[in-house]
């Protein structure tokens, strides 16, 4: 490959700290053999023959001996040349402190000595004196403005700190060098690091006129042809490298991406699936891949179908856990919660000590409703994670759903122990402890959480309801009309407010107005329903009450209220045995109520 002649090759750090030459060396034996009276011709020989034995043991790499002879020269002739011949074999033995003593006493007897000054400042370098070596670059500069391997050095130390002054010093070199391969990559490189797309697109345009043959450069043209959304160029470039290379996994990444910023997700499917099915591909390229599916199928549901098969595609040959989680969140996105279900269970399998799989699996086994798989799934593995929050909070959310208070308290004290601050364990602690009938503990928990969330439907709502119970009218009312100022359409708060006010047989018309704008949201609810007939049957419109309450009891036939209720409302209208048919069938289902007892038994 032509390059242009350079005055100076471009050399490492280490090679520029090289042993003598020949010729360097007959020069330092000149300056070090110029010795000018009083010295006596015997002390010019001394010095001579110990610098000359140096130099022969370095060339021989005894860096250890050749300092011994230098020393020894130094004590008949203490020249620039001993000096830095000593700084140069002390720093090939990685003596940094010696070597910089040595260098700094050769550049003071000789300060515009460049190769002195190289050493120094490379001595700096190595030492991570960054500043220092950068003053010393800067003074060769100014004794010999062409000096291309101070430029060069001088542009290394600036690159991470300092990258735009890099590409100052290497845009100078350039104009010294010319068309130089090495200047112009690392022009390039800068340029790509920070950014500056056009710029390097420029210069590996320059660069493979130098090596038209070089893939590393054209894949880097590909790329920035690529963020500068010059698509056709990309591919044209990619379509022709792929022609050489067809199995260049690099290149089909390339053009994958390619198709990835096209936002043609299907075209980049396909070249992904080449990759994914390599086994030159490592499992967590792979897994990146898959995320990427995963993410974009987030926000654009037309790439979940793409985003499965890719996934699918990586589990054939895994058995990593990581796929069937995200198959698993792909599902929910698609609402498909039985598939979701699987594939939880499969990385749980896989990954059994991975708590927030198991979360997972919990959350949506109980979002499905299906509250006995959570008490059977993780009532078995909490055992392993029994300071898990969620775990314990879901395990007791579905036992009180199942209506199994005592074992939803176990768990939702241990969750609400975990994390006494969580809205949803202090109010389902909260509503299990008042279905066990611990109403004064219930309300302890239900207050603190209504701290926390003062503007909390739900937990007012409650609050209203066990202060009734507790005919703590008041504190009642209040709750249920802190709700009501913040959502007046809530039925369920307009139904429980209402029943509280008819069970008191006060504001009844309120009431009424209340029941029935729930009925209108929700008219086949038969708690409403029941609600709806039972203000009218305290304001003794008993045709009314009975039409409600006995469709309610058509939603609900074995609710022992609302039967109790249609028996009430009979007895009002004189029919006693209907009265007692139903107060019977109601205490059938609630067969400890006295009250409905002594109405059967008195009426009997």
């Amino acid at each position: 490959m032509f390059r242009k002649n350079l005055k100076i090759i471009f050399i490492t750090i280490l090679a520029v700290i090289s042993p003598f030459s020949y010729s360097a060396q007959a020069s330092i034996i000149k300056k070090v053999t110029n010795v000018s009276p009083p010295d006596s011709l015997k002390m010019k020989q001394n010095a001579e023959r110990y610098f000359i034995q140096g130099a022969v043991d370095e060339m021989k790499e005894k860096y250890a001996e050749a300092i011994l002879e230098y020393q020894e020269a130094l004590r008949y002739n203490k020249s620039a040349g001993i000096y830095y011949a000593l700084g140069k074999a002390y720093t090939k033995l990685n003596k940094l402190f010696s070597a910089l003593k040595n260098a700094k006493q050769a550049v003071k007897l000789d300060s515009n000595q460049i190769d002195y000054n190289i050493l120094l400042a490379q001595i700096y370098q190595l030492s991570n004196n960054i500043d220092s070596a950068e003053t010393v670059y800067k003074k060769i500069i100014k004794l010999d403005s062409n000096y291309v391997n101070a430029y060069y050095n001088l542009g290394l130390l600036y690159e991470n700190k300092r990258p735009t002054d890099a590409l100052a010093i290497y845009n100078k070199l350039l104009k010294i060098t010319g068309q130089n391969w090495d200047v112009l990559l690392k022009i390039a490189e800068i340029n790509d690091r920070l950014g500056n797309v056009k710029a390097t697109i420029k210069t590996v345009e320059r660069l493979t006129k130098l090596n038209p043959s070089s893939l590393n450069l054209q894949k880097l043209l590909i790329k920035s042809y690529t963020k500068i959304k010059e698509y056709d160029k990309a591919l044209n470039l990619l379509n022709q490298n792929l022609i050489i290379y067809p199995d260049d996994l690099n290149l089909i990444e390339l053009k994958a991406n390619l198709f990835v910023h096209k936002g043609n997700w299907k075209k980049a499917a396909g070249e992904y699936k080449i990759l994914i099915r390599s086994n030159k591909i490592p499992f967590k390229s792979k897994l990146q891949i898959g995320t990427a599916f995963l993410s974009a199928a987030v926000k654009d549901t037309s790439i979940r179908p793409i985003a499965k098969d890719i996934l699918q595609t990586i589990n054939k040959d895994s058995s990593d856990w990581h796929i069937n989680v995200y198959l698993g969140e792909l599902a929910v996105q698609q609402k498909d919660d039985s598939s979701a279900v699987i594939y939880y269970q499969k990385a749980a399998l896989q990954a059994p000590w991975n708590s927030q799989i198991w979360d997972r699996l919990g959350e949506r086994l109980f979002t499905m409703g299906k509250y006995d798989k959570v008490i059977s799934e993780i009532g078995k593995t909490i055992k392993n994670f029994p300071d898990n929050f969620f775990m314990n909070l879901i395990l007791g959310l579905a036992y009180s759903q199942r209506n199994k208070q005592k074992e939803a308290e176990l768990y939702l004290l241990k969750a609400v122990e975990l994390n006494p601050d969580d809205i949803n364990a202090l109010s389902a602690y909260g509503y299990t402890l008042d279905q066990l009938k611990k109403d004064d503990a219930a309300l302890v928990y239900l207050n603190r959480a209504v701290k926390i969330a003062p503007n909390n439907i739900q937990i007012l709502g409650m609050l209203g309801l066990i202060y009734d119970t507790k005919k703590m009218y008041d504190k009642s009312d209040y709750n249920y009309k802190k709700a009501l100022s913040i959502d007046s359409t809530n039925a369920l708060i307009l139904n429980n407010y209402a029943y509280a006010l008819s069970e008191r047989g006060i504001e009844l018309k309120k009431a009424l107005k209340m029941v029935q704008s729930a009925v209108k949201q929700d008219p086949n609810n038969s708690s409403y329903l029941d609600t709806y007939g039972w203000v009218y049957y305290k304001l003794k419109k008993y045709d009314k009450a009975i039409k409600y309450i006995k469709k309610s009891l058509k939603v609900d036939d074995k609710n022992s209220t609302v039967l109790n209720h249609l028996g009430d409302v009979y007895f009002k209208l004189g029919d006693k045995k209907n009265a007692l048919k139903f107060w019977k069938t109601a205490l059938k289902y609630d067969k400890k109520n006295k009250k409905i007892e002594k109405k059967i038994k008195d009426n009997s």
